[in-house]
């Protein structure tokens, strides 16, 4: 309705626009052909002011002129003899009193012409040209010449111009609201579509698809639409899924406690086996809380509580200093560790705690999936922009189809959770996240050959020289 109210005022103002225009056409053709008229007369009436020419020669002329161009003529003298023609008399005094503004203008110029819209002598709207006589005798006698035109006498040409823009405007106003309303349907279902899908979306149904096939900004829209559907739907499983893993984590060594705890109290472990349950109950309370701390972490980093502080950070360094910490582990599985520096000191532009991390979940990961007297590796080198962190050790590959769900939350290579390794199956995810707030990358390469490498990016120090 707004467009079509649109159209049918914009057809409005064109039409009263060009109504407009073409009546003020036609107005000054007649004048100008007023003008011409007047110029034809005004010898008649000089010789007839001056005598020269008998009244009835110039009544027979000017009443054929009068025919002839649809005019009503006046030849007035100021001494009450007047000629008129078209119809009845004028005495002086309805002149002077009808076009006493004209007289002034006529004696001062010689020649006027005014567009009567108001009550006038013929009670009619009229276009009147006049031109004074050069005096006779007297030097107060004139001669006028007043030559009128009817505006009525416009309108049948004017009106046929008007039915021409109406009828014009009526097909365009009729074309213009079939166009709008199929314009506007069109656009309107695919809308529809999307307002139900919306509709949908807020009561939280998210496996919907929207079938939308146009290419424009609404086809752009609902394409906005499906993807924002699947990232809830897919948001939505991982949320399902994360409770589960989280009820899963918790509910196992809850539940070992809880049963060693309860069977020291009845008494159905022995003495002399208390200290061992117990043990074993601590061991799963720092499970659960590295669990804990490990998913605080996570939740931190994804909701930006975790500011990164940036600096330049030694990365050598820290590997050694990790090292130092795997030592014990490293020598349970009785691994050969190589160490591999493009530099002696590399520095990267990093959170120092945050890296730390990073490296510690990695080094950890390797040294844990390590075979027996296997090997592990770490070694960093540079470019121009960028430096390399790698993790490597020996063992049995990561199957391919594994690699992608590798940084999923509580992963740990198979459906069923067991723990045939220890972990709460985060911590990739952690170091995922964290490196993506470094706007970094991390990849995974591994193959029976070359073990499993884990690589990773840092931005290289600029203030800093590698040495």
């Amino acid at each position: 309705m707004l467009f079509m109210a649109i159209i049918m005022v914009s057809l409005f103002i064109s039409g009263a626009l060009i109504s407009s225009l073409m009546r003020e056409t036609y107005l000054e053709d007649n004048q100008t052909q007023l003008t011409r008229i007047l110029d034809n007369l005004e010898s008649w009436g000089y010789m007839y002011n001056n005598g020269y020419i008998e009244e009835a020669l110039v009544e027979s002329v000017l009443q054929e002129m009068a025919k002839r161009e649809d005019v009503v003529v006046w030849v007035v003298k100021n001494d009450n003899k007047t000629i008129k023609y078209a119809g009845g008399e004028v005495t002086w005094e309805e002149v002077a009193m009808y076009y006493e503004k004209m007289l002034a203008n006529l004696q001062e110029n010689q020649r006027d012409m005014v567009v009567e819209e108001e009550a006038n002598f013929f009670n009619t709207p009229v276009i009147t040209a006049a031109a004074a006589i050069d005096h006779g005798v007297g030097a107060d006698q004139y001669c006028y010449i007043f030559v009128h035109r009817r505006i009525s006498a416009l309108n049948e040409p004017l009106m046929a111009v008007y039915r021409s823009i109406v009828l014009s405007i009526a097909i365009a106003a009729v074309l213009a609201m079939l166009l709008t309303y199929f314009f506007t349907r069109s656009m309107l279902r695919p809308l529809s579509v999307v307002a139900r899908g919306a509709k949908q979306l807020a009561r939280g149904h998210f496996d919907i698809w929207l079938e939308v096939k146009s290419e424009d900004e609404i086809g752009q829209l609902a394409d906005t639409f499906n993807v924002v559907a699947r990232d809830l739907k897919k948001s939505q499983q991982t949320q399902d899924s994360f409770v589960a893993n989280v009820s899963h984590e918790l509910r196992s060594p809850l539940t070992s406690i809880q049963g060693m705890v309860q069977g020291v109290i009845d008494g159905i472990i022995p003495k002399n086996e208390e200290l061992h349950y117990l043990s074993v109950v601590l061991d799963e309370t720092k499970r659960m809380n590295g669990l804990i701390s490990d998913l605080l972490d996570l939740a931190k980093i994804e909701s930006g509580q975790f500011p990164m502080q940036v600096a330049d950070v030694e990365v050598n360094e820290m590997v050694r200093r990790l090292l130092i910490t795997f030592e014990r582990k490293i020598d349970v599985k009785n691994l050969m560790v190589e160490v591999e520096f493009q530099n002696n000191k590399q520095y990267a532009q990093a959170d120092e705690n945050r890296l730390m991390q990073v490296l510690q979940n990695l080094m950890d990961n390797a040294i844990k999936f390590a075979d027996y007297g296997g090997r592990l590796r770490i070694s960093t080198m540079t470019d121009d922009k960028l430096v390399y962190v790698s993790v490597n050790n020996s063992g049995e590959p990561i199957p391919r189809s594994m690699i992608p769900s590798l940084f999923d939350r509580f992963y740990k290579g198979d459906e069923s959770h067991t723990r045939v390794k220890e972990g709460t199956g985060i911590g990739l995810s952690i170091v995922k996240k964290i490196l993506e707030e470094h706007r970094q990358k991390i990849w995974v390469e591994s193959d029976s050959i070359g073990g499993t490498t884990f690589t990773f990016t840092l931005n290289k120090s600029q203030e800093k020289l590698e040495e």
